[in-house]
């Protein structure tokens, strides 16, 4: 029982609301000439007490289907946009332990060479799951097992249900799942899935609550062309915005809120750094349905920022005053009406389509064979000469910018901010293509300037915000708080331009590191 084999698996998984799943197996998309495979498949995944495979990116199973039990290791690969491609080696073993002598890949089997680790194997965690399973034929070339699979993770006294379509390709090219789960999607809620079963699996062992999830870098190197850049980039940010977006719909944290936004302003930043290279027609659907979810949730942050970082400090210095009191709870109402439009906009048909659609438009890159000659050409030319160029470029913004950093006026430092802020993003994305230390330094005294900047805009965003706050705030106790408010932003202000002026110095003195 020792049959084996190793192979690259893609599929591409979307979550579905328990109470569509009967219309998405209806879907007449999902039709095929024969009645659609049903069966039950219990999973038991094993690791180390110490979670080493984990550690590893390994997983480990052995699965029950039907008479036979079937061990899978799988591990490496990717996730991006929901589609998974990772290496497995599946065969069938005697019963429900693991054999790991059938494991004859040997990327694979290296992961198991440690005796003390294969001795220490023991169940974390099952999966039982019901999987409706059809291989459908997209064209001559195409063929998609389409598996509607529903059940629970379970790890100790924990579990989690799953409701979800794995897409498989069986032959063709990854870019004909995503365009059949748009189709799907016209008519199904469905939401991209960037997390497997086993990667649930090993957050409900670990028994550590989730947690905001900040920007990774795209890995970058210098012989990459400019059009791969581009897509790591893009890739990296959406899947940044992903990885928030149940803790913000969830309402847990307003950081996850911050966290999207912070990846909608990389998204839009890395469109337009990448922009010239690109027809308009190319790269103007993507900024406008960008720009319409920076707008949803742009009020909702302000608040939260206003609410929760800028009151309470002020509120603490003055003491119980009765009209700041009362215009914290008229901005505390203000921020929960921006904030459940913020999720509604997350939750919606429209932001499900925009996160498919954007996966399905960097994986297709049927726009790059529709572009003119020149234009692929300075897409598929080295990376390096167009990162120089675009920082060099940014640079030259920011100094030109900030010229008498101590005498421009509010309109000025906040144009200011924002060419520092599109500085530091592009510099992040081309750091991976220089030394390490220098661009971490660089980014170190761009992220000063840009906090500074940035407490700069809330201080003056404190008095912009009176004028809503204390519409219902009237008589002497609310002219005394305005006044406490405005005397704070003030002075607020004076402090940080001493500050800026530093770290503005320092900047101005560093070498380029590009």
């Amino acid at each position: 029982m020792n049959d084996s084999r190793a192979e690259l698996e893609t599929e591409l998984k979307l979550l579905v609301p328990p109470d569509a799943v009967r219309r998405l197996a209806a879907h007449r998309l999902l039709r095929g000439r024969a009645r659609p495979a049903r069966r039950r498949l219990y999973s038991i995944y094993f690791d180390t007490p110490a979670l080493d495979l984990w550690r590893q990116g390994i997983a480990l199973r052995v699965r029950r289907e039907g008479r036979r039990w079937m061990q899978t290791v799988k591990g490496g690969g990717s996730a991006r946009g929901g589609l998974h491609q990772r290496a497995e080696a599946e065969a069938e073993v005697a019963g429900p332990a693991p054999d790991l002598s059938s494991i004859h890949d040997r990327e694979l089997a290296e992961a198991f060479a440690s005796p003390q680790l294969r001795a220490q194997l023991t169940p974390v965690f099952t999966t039982d799951i019901t999987r409706s399973s059809r291989v459908l034929e997209l064209d001559s070339e195409a063929r998609v097992e389409a598996s509607v699979d529903q059940g629970v993770i379970r790890s100790g006294n924990r579990s989690e249900a799953v409701s979800e379509i794995e897409l498989e390709l069986k032959s063709g090219e990854p870019h004909q799942l995503y365009e059949l789960a748009l189709k799907l999607a016209d008519d199904v809620p469905l939401s991209i899935g960037d997390r497997s079963k086993a990667e649930r699996g090993y957050a409900l062992a670990r028994g550590k609550p989730e947690m905001p999830v900040k920007a990774q870098p795209a890995v970058l190197d210098r012989d990459m062309t400019v059009i791969s850049a581009f897509k790591a980039v893009m890739w990296a940010n959406l899947a940044h915005l992903q990885a928030n977006e149940a803790g913000m719909v969830g309402a847990r944290d307003p950081e996850y809120l911050h966290q999207m936004r912070v990846a909608l302003r990389r998204l839009r930043l890395a469109l337009a750094v990448f922009a010239p290279l690109f027809p308009e027609p190319v790269v103007s659907p993507a900024r406008t349905e960008l720009k319409w979810l920076a707008n949803s949730l742009g009020p909702a942050r302000d608040w939260d920022v206003l609410v929760t970082e800028m009151l309470p400090p002020i509120l603490a210095e003055f003491g119980p005053h009765a009209g700041l009191k009362e215009f914290s709870a008229r901005c505390e109402k203000l921020r929960r009406t921006a904030n459940t439009r913020a999720r509604r906009a997350v939750h919606s048909a429209r932001y499900r389509h925009l996160v498919l659609w954007l996966a399905a438009w960097l994986a297709q890159e049927g726009w790059l064979a529709r572009m003119e000659p020149s234009a692929r050409t300075a897409l598929e030319a080295p990376v390096t000469d167009f990162a120089a160029a675009t920082l060099e470029s940014r640079y030259g913004q920011v100094r030109k910018k900030g010229r008498k950093v101590g005498s421009l006026s509010t309109i000025e430092l906040h144009r200011l901010r924002i060419a520092i802020k599109k500085f530091r993003y592009a510099a992040d994305f081309f750091a991976g293509l220089y030394d390490a230390k220098d661009t971490r330094a660089a980014l170190k005294r761009l992220s000063r300037l840009q906090d500074i900047l940035g407490a700069m805009n809330d201080a003056a965003t404190v008095a912009k915000r009176v004028a809503h706050g204390f519409a219902r705030v009237p008589g002497q106790r609310g002219l005394e708080a305005r006044g406490i408010l405005l005397g704070w932003s003030r002075g607020r202000a004076t402090t940080l331009k001493r500050e800026l002026k530093s770290a503005w110095k320092e900047f101005r003195a560093a070498e380029k590191f590009w």
